[in-house]
């Protein structure tokens, strides 16, 4: 058994675009590539090499099934894309589709016939990727490095060691036809330009998507795609053969998710190494300093404030949706920042269920407590912070809630 993936897997105005300064994350104090890291597949691997933890497989696809249940990653999260564009793309095609996973703080794939990869945090280092391997009859945990930077630290990635989503036509096999161009997804993507290279089971309405189809060939087309067959899929089995994976769905409620999840990480790796840069430097006290720049970004994106509007409602197939809304933690008056609203845009609430997540809350302590109180402020006086519009469209009543939520993450924070 063989399995491999490969991710393509925020106060002040203007709102943070996709692209970000390189840090130095190689150099001291982040030194990232000779560092040791400390996370829970290091952990794990530990464990296993100790004979304190067996990690059971399972049928023809091994140890995934495990995997999701140690880190914590429903399978309902399964999104599926046929784009060859990994170190496996000699196995992904339309048939043998790349299966991905994702929880609040882990990352998971799997394809068949390959290795599964793993990209979990760390306090220090962020994001770190692993592969795994049946090594006669026992798993094998490798941390990678420079396998997986040429595509997971670049630009596209906030230049970091970090996550990304691209949107692609493919031709029949799945290879991509780079004349006709490419998308990075994000929350602020309009759904006409996503999931180019993905399967995609859900109703979003009249408006198209990319998503499963391919070109009849390799060359650029002459005039504009229209996705005749692929929109308000509910049912994949006709795109391809749905037995090698855990689920039937590549569920777009989830891949909406993971489009606003992987940028919320990536912007917390970045104000966390800031800020062990500034404090290298001794300037993290400093008012320009670096860090904060960062973490305006990510309060921006924390807020959702680029977030494209929905033009009609969405649904998924799986119970993805279910599942999540009731994962985290609840106001005193029930309420959660997991809340779908899914008619005209994604959360019910203008505040990102992430700050909930294991990422966040390593931050150094002055950075989430900036961070926190920023958001506070915005939800407060968005007109301060030039936020009217964008958070317009949320009530005072729900901004009053998220407000509420913040508070109560940012009083744990003091506690500690």
């Amino acid at each position: 058994m063989r399995t491999f993936l490969l991710l393509l897997l925020v106060a002040c105005p203007p709102i943070a675009t996709g692209t970000a300064a390189p840090l130095d994350y190689e150099e001291a104090p982040i030194q990232y590539s000779d560092a040791t890291p400390d996370t829970v597949i290091s952990r794990l691997q530990k464990e296993i090499e100790a004979g304190n933890h067996v990690l059971p497989a399972e049928g023809e696809q091994g140890y995934l099934k495990a995997l999701l249940q140690y880190l914590d990653v429903p399978e309902s999260s399964q999104m599926l894309t046929f784009l060859k564009s990994s170190l496996q793309r000699p196995l992904i095609e339309p048939q043998n589709p790349r299966a991905l996973y994702f929880g609040d703080d882990a990352y998971v794939g799997y394809v068949p016939g390959g290795i599964i990869e793993l990209i979990v945090p760390d306090p220090r280092l962020g994001m770190v990727f692993y592969t795994l391997d049946d090594h006669d009859g026992a798993p094998r945990i490798q941390r990678q490095v420079s396998r997986c930077m040429t595509c997971h630290a670049s630009s596209r990635t906030k230049n970091i060691p970090g996550l990304q989503i691209r949107s692609m036509y493919t031709d029949p096999s799945g290879e991509p036809v780079l004349s006709a161009g490419s998308f990075r997804t994000d929350h602020s993507s309009p759904l006409e330009t996503r999931w180019g290279g993905w399967f995609v089971s859900g109703t979003h309405g009249e408006v198209e998507h990319l998503g499963n189809m391919q070109l009849p060939n390799k060359k650029r087309p002459r005039q504009k795609v229209v996705n005749t067959s692929g929109t308000n899929v509910t049912d994949l089995a006709k795109f391809t053969d749905l037995s090698k994976n855990l689920t039937a769905d590549s569920d777009l409620v989830a891949l909406m998710v993971f489009e606003h999840q992987m940028d919320a990480h990536n912007w917390m790796v970045r104000a966390n190494y800031a800020y062990q840069i500034d404090l290298h430097r001794g300037e993290s006290e400093a008012v320009t300093a670096q860090w904060k720049k960062e973490a305006d970004a990510l309060v921006e994106h924390l807020l959702l404030l680029s977030e494209a509007k929905l033009p009609y409602p969405v649904q998924g197939t799986s119970n993805f949706a279910n599942e999540f809304s009731q994962r985290g933690n609840l106001s005193a008056n029930g309420h959660s920042l997991r809340e779908f609203d899914l008619k005209t845009r994604m959360f019910k609430y203008p505040c990102s269920y992430t700050i909930e997540s294991q990422l966040f809350r390593s931050l150094p302590k002055p950075v989430r407590q900036y961070t926190l109180e920023k958001i506070q402020g915005a939800l407060a006086s968005p007109e301060e912070f030039g936020w009217e519009e964008p958070l317009a469209r949320y009530t005072p009543e729900q901004r009053a809630v998220a407000a509420q939520i913040v508070r109560q993450a940012e009083s744990t924070e003091e506690a500690e």
